[in-house]
């Protein structure tokens, strides 16, 4: 079981949504987390939210220009040293429409913050990772990802991209856990956006798909890399006393 206060965190996309609420919540736990974004009043509202003993430092950079988050990452090692914790949550919606409809340049920036901005944010984390006693990156993916589905051509071929890195990164970093975690619907802004006519209310809230992912930096290590989450499988497992251990969590091919 990871003790989350003796952690350092990098979670991307912490403007808002899902990566603002877990961004919070670890910081809360005791855990030190950087988040970045590129909004820098959105990021000032995330800090603020936070508690008054939190450590959560929030920094203007985007994922998709390497020399920001290599700034980033230096200034993570110098200040609190190996980064245990990678949280590629950053990402766009894109253009929803049938191929023949999307324009290139859309099609071009959704990949290029989804997949570029994780490759990029990823490459820059790796030594600073490898320097942890357990390291953990988290990949925020999508139902989307994991099958296609007609009208969700740029963000969904970008989220299949992601879980294609997913893979390849369990399997070249030995002594790490990596792995995605799909959140499913949620009452995000960028949900809105996709289904503008969906009730809010009826969907689970940032707050509680952020506590599926703490439950998950709290309980996998190398045995469970390269695995596929669902945060809607892990709800009924958030907050079981005693904590529930990884082998129990149900994973995409066993559900």
């Amino acid at each position: 079981m990871r003790e989350l206060d003796s952690n350092v965190a990098l979670v991307t996309g912490g403007s808002r949504g899902i990566g603002r609420a877990l961004s919070i919540q670890l910081a809360d736990t005791g855990a030190t987390v950087y988040t970045c974004g590129r909004d820098e009043e959105a990021l000032h509202e995330t800090w603020s939210r936070a508690g008054e003993d939190a450590e959560l430092i929030a920094q203007s950079a985007d994922v998709t220009e390497p020399l920001s988050m290599e700034a980033l990452v230096a200034r993570i090692h110098e200040e609190s040293g190996p980064l245990d914790l990678l949280v590629n949550n950053a990402g766009l919606l894109g253009p929803l429409c049938p191929i023949e409809e999307t324009p290139l340049e859309g099609w071009r920036r959704t990949l290029e913050v989804n997949l570029d901005g994780t490759f990029i944010a990823t490459r820059e984390a790796i030594p600073a990772l490898r320097e942890a006693d357990s390291p953990l990156v988290l990949n925020v993916s999508s139902s989307v990802g994991r099958r296609g589905r007609g009208g969700w051509g740029a963000y969904s071929v970008s989220k299949f991209g992601l879980e294609g890195l997913t893979e390849i990164l369990a399997d070249e970093l030995d002594d790490a856990c990596v792995v995605s975690v799909n959140p499913g619907g949620t009452a995000t802004e960028m949900r809105a956006r996709a289904y503008p006519d969906e009730d809010p209310e009826t969907l689970p809230t940032p707050d509680e798909v952020a506590e599926t992912m703490v439950l998950l930096a709290r309980t996998l290590g190398p045995d469970q890399s390269g695995y596929k989450y669902n945060s809607r499988d892990l709800f009924e497992y958030v907050g079981r006393t005693p904590l529930t251990v990884a082998a129990e969590l149900p994973r995409v091919d066993e559900s």
